[in-house]
This record gives structure tokens, sequence and C-alpha cells, in this order.
């Protein structure tokens, strides 16, 4: 994998996500981010999301046909609203434990494993 530098706008992006306990698209965080740094893009917000994705620093979810981000990118299950979208964590060792005892897979050694449930929430 290529080593990339690390930018402030890069560094702001990764803050956010780190301090919120929800799971934002990136215009959110946009608008969160712009507040400290008011010249940034929303393309440079894009670019920073999918390549912290890309380098497993941060998940990228596809909820609904749109992508959120969280920072916690392990240790955690999510429950997903399949009418509005919200997105719950869960934080259910035994699931993880499980899953990843389950798996047997020659050549393979699974760290982390990401689990999503689907249903309605009360709400719906």
């Amino acid at each position: 994998m290529q080593k990339t530098r690390t930018t402030n706008q890069r560094l702001k992006i990764l803050e956010h996500l780190r301090n919120i306990r929800t799971h934002p698209n990136a215009e959110a965080v946009f608008k969160s981010v712009r507040k400290d740094l008011p010249v940034i893009s929303l393309a440079t917000v894009y670019r920073n999301l999918n390549m912290l994705a890309s380098q497993g620093t941060i998940l990228k979810l596809e909820i609904n046909g749109e992508y959120k981000f969280d920072a916690n990118t392990c240790g955690h299950q999510h429950a997903v609203c399949t009418n509005c979208g919200k997105i719950i964590d869960i934080f259910e060792p035994a699931i993880t434990t499980y899953a990843l005892k389950k798996l047997t897979l020659n050549g393979f050694k699974s760290g982390c494993v990401d689990i999503i449930f689907k249903g309605r929430c009360d709400k719906c």
C-alpha cells in the first residue's frame, strides 16, 4: 500500500469522526469540519474519507444507497433500519468472538469482522 502524507484536513476529518457516536455521511462531515477549516472543499472531504476507508482507518458503510462513516473499526456490530437508515452501534463482544472462532480458512487469520443486522427501528 502506498504511503500517504498526513494532512491537516485528514487529521481534522479523523478527529471529527473519533469524537462523535453517529455515522455521518460525507456532507455532514464537511459541514462540521469546515467550522475549523473554512476553506476545505466537499471534494477534499470525500477524497480523504475514501482514503481513510481504503486504509482501514475508518469504516465506510453503504446504507440504503448512501455511504456513512465510522471511526470505530472493530469490536462492535451495527443494527440498520432498512426503512429510515438509522444505524445503532451494538457492543456484544461474544458475537464477534463467536464469528471469528467459526471462520476456518487455510492461509488466512482474521482479526476483525463486520456484522450488520438489518431490520426496522422502533420508530418505523
